[in-house]
């Protein structure tokens, strides 16, 4: 059964109209891929040093840097499970023509469950925690503790991957856990309270007791459990994968007439933002790349040449690179409409702009 569905995957791809789109998306991605390999892997190795250097000179007050790492583990979780809700969705359009075919539901719900767990969200970490674990192994540290710890930071990913699948379209829950989040994040750096304080100890417990990552075993086979559950009673064309029909709303963005022919593309990209939850989601993460600075507004990187300018137009143009690398595509649907009229591409440029 699976190797007909891969069957059917592999078919689809090579099919499809938008074949040659596809792939050169696809070749792109793998280049952004293998950019996020290299960079945790270098971080995986590097990691452990470089905290240990700050330790020494004073710039972070702890016993070892795998306690420090433990202690910003947290917000790794946070991080994972915010971007698998942004980016990471499930194969709902490869899910409804399998309901006309002649096969049982739960191959079906075991078969979409299946694909995300070979997601590259649950690959990614790998490239962090690995090489991460053979410093700690290196440097003398227990080696069942390690891979006990190891085994718990990979069972958690996984228990993550299935969590995504409850909290798919969940805004209400999702945006206040975001926003106390950041605020978990900025009361610390600014040395109002440190929740790693807390964190910290309980994820030292699975390096010091190696049993313990059964616990992350137990919550990984519950989310499991319930995603295929919830998942199959979500299985109905009529209910659980039909489309979500919204009361439609008018918005009063007059205060744009004042651009000229300008404010009608400014309105239009206004309620994209509004209404399209990726371009939503877009436009959300522009601001979290003012925090990409933090990374490398530090002495670690002033004696490099070039490298708070580089930081800067992340921090600055982070919006500008996220969603304006999307407007082709976000706007194709009525290029057609606009040719036909009398619109200068000129104007819908400068709005863009």
């Amino acid at each position: 059964m699976i190797k007909k569905f891969i069957n059917l995957e592999w078919k689809s791809f090579f099919r499809s109209a938008a074949f040659k789109q596809n792939l050169a998306i696809k070749i792109l991605m793998a280049f952004g891929a293998l950019y996020f390999i290299v960079a945790f892997g270098a971080l995986g190795v590097g990691s452990y040093f470089i905290i240990e250097e700050f330790i020494e000179k004073g710039k972070i007050v702890a016993d070892n840097p795998f306690q420090v790492v433990n202690g910003f583990l947290i917000y790794w979780v946070f991080a994972d499970i915010g971007y698998r809700y942004m980016l990471q969705k499930m194969p709902v359009a490869n899910i409804k023509p399998l309901l006309y075919l002649p096969f049982k539901k739960g191959k079906i719900v075991n078969y979409a469950l299946g694909k995300t767990v070979i997601s590259f969200f649950n690959f990614l970490p790998a490239f962090f925690f690995i090489p991460f674990s053979v410093v700690l192994i290196a440097q003398g540290y227990s080696v069942i503790g390690v891979i006990g710890w190891h085994l718990a930071m990979l069972f958690i990913t996984l228990a993550a991957n299935f969590l995504n699948v409850f909290m798919n379209n969940m805004d209400k829950v999702f945006y206040p856990v975001l926003a106390v989040i950041a605020g978990l994040g900025l009361s610390q750096y600014y040395g109002l309270f440190d929740i790693t304080a807390y964190t910290g100890p309980m994820f030292m417990f699975f390096y010091e007791n190696a049993w313990a990552f059964i616990i992350p075993l137990l919550l990984f086979i519950v989310t499991t459990y319930y995603a295929y559950h919830y998942f199959i009673k979500q299985l109905y064309l009529d209910e659980g994968l039909k489309a979500v029909a919204k009361e439609a709303t008018t918005e009063d963005l007059s205060f744009l007439d004042r651009f000229g022919k300008l404010s009608t593309y400014l309105k239009n990209d206004i309620k994209l933002i509004k209404r399209n939850k990726r371009a939503k989601m877009t436009f959300i993460m522009g601001f979290f790349f003012v925090l990409y600075g933090l990374f490398f507004m530090n002495d670690l990187y002033s004696s490099i040449n070039g490298m708070k300018v580089f930081a800067g137009l992340f921090c600055t143009g982070g919006f500008l690179f996220s969603f304006g690398g999307l407007v082709p595509s976000w706007d194709s649907s009525y290029y057609k409409l606009m040719m036909s009229q009398n619109i200068p591409y000129r104007e819908f440029l400068l709005s863009k702009w």
